[in-house]
């Protein structure tokens, strides 16, 4: 009996350790493909529509800029532009995409920044303003989860960050990269999830 516990204890070290070695081959796929004219699609339902957002990456780094589109029955299109303040230390998310160019200084939008995931592993929750700079701060507790995509037509599977908190209940997925710690999911009375990365 001692035999196959111990075979069986083997054996899911072993997954677990594969698993591990995965998802950071996973990890690193992910970020070398984060480059400018990287492709990502986001699966969109807002006030009963379905329909997809392309972005694609202009500049990343200490600013990281874009440029989106969307598909019918939307149709609207611009460019985002993030500055090196924003990246580092915003606690602000902008989510409106209405069309032409947007310059954040004080809010992310797709992002999350540097001080807000540190905030996050800290304290296993953050004081986040979901709706914009002028919006009351929610706290979001975290929990760690796996989030599936296709990247350059592969499947992967990244660590994250599931906040979630507020009345009602906003959900903001952010992939665990401390070089691009993009927004998987968001859940905040519209949604939006990543399904596709493409370079």
């Amino acid at each position: 009996m001692k035999k196959i516990y111990a075979l069986l204890l083997l054996i899911i070290t072993l997954q677990v350790s594969h698993l591990s070695a995965q998802d950071l081959a996973d990890l690193d796929t992910y970020e070398k493909s984060m480059k400018p004219g990287a492709e990502l699609s986001y699966d969109v339902t807002a006030n009963g529509k379905q329909f997809k957002m392309v972005v694609t990456l202009k500049k990343v780094g200490a600013e990281v800029a874009f440029d989106w589109k969307t598909t019918d029955p939307d149709n609207k299109s611009g460019s985002v532009t993030m500055s090196a303040n924003a990246v580092a230390t915003a606690k602000a998310f902008s989510n409106i995409f209405k069309g032409g160019a947007t310059s954040l200084e004080s809010e992310t939008s797709l992002w999350a920044s540097k001080q807000l995931c540190t905030e996050i592993v800290a304290n296993a929750q953050a004081s986040v303003k979901v709706k914009g700079a002028s919006d009351t701060a929610t706290v979001l507790g975290n929990t760690m989860g796996l989030f599936n995509l296709n990247l350059n037509g592969n499947g992967v599977s990244l660590s994250g960050y599931e906040l979630q908190g507020g009345s009602p209940v906003y959900t903001i997925d952010i992939i665990e990269s401390p070089k691009f710690p993009l927004i998987y999911k968001l859940d905040i009375g519209w949604t939006m999830v990543l399904t596709d990365i493409k370079i």
